[in-house]
């Protein structure tokens, strides 16, 4: 019987990797790495920020040509005298104030890489585009990462488990 099992098992395991829901692809460049959907596809980086992008090229909005379900991920040094909580609540505030599309959905918290991150879930207009996006905020090595992922509204839920690729597997290295 015990036979019979693990022969169950090692199908199902088979099945699983053959289906392609195991299959992803790796970023490591700019001193991190992550693994992302292999139907995703990397994208230049432009901004003195951002130090990785990757994008679904089937949500290409076709009025901008720019995917709307992507992940970006940013880096600065953490501003002396400071820590990565007090520049995320800085930032929020200031986006609040000063972007009437900014509306807040959450803020809770996670760990990446060992370490607590700041999460804020959000809707913005993105070039009179509304977006979902999911800003994961974490400091480490001195430096704060800010890994934003998102999507149209209506297929944010749908690319959760894409999002958490990025976030659950992201490395500093």
């Amino acid at each position: 019987m015990k036979k019979y099992a693990f022969l169950v098992v090692a199908i199902l395991a088979l099945l699983v990797f053959a289906s392609g829901c195991t299959s992803t692809n790796s970023y490591s460049s700019n001193g991190i790495s992550f693994n992302y959907p292999t139907s995703w596809q990397q994208l230049s980086t432009n901004g003195t920020l951002n130090i990785a992008a990757v994008a679904d090229p089937n949500s290409k909005d076709n009025s901008t040509g720019s995917a709307n379900t992507l992940a970006i991920i940013q880096s600065e040094p953490l501003p002396s005298g400071q820590d990565v909580k007090a520049v995320y609540d800085a930032t929020y505030s200031q986006y609040a104030a000063s972007d009437p599309t900014y509306k807040s959905i959450s803020d809770t918290t996670t760990t990446v890489d060992g370490v607590t991150a700041y999460v804020n879930t959000h809707t913005v207009d993105v070039d009179g585009v509304t977006k979902q996006e999911e800003a994961v905020w974490f400091s480490k090595n001195g430096n704060v990462y800010i890994i934003l992922c998102g999507a149209l509204p209506s297929d944010f839920a749908a690319q959760q488990d894409n999002f958490n690729m990025i976030i659950n597997s992201f490395k500093v290295q």
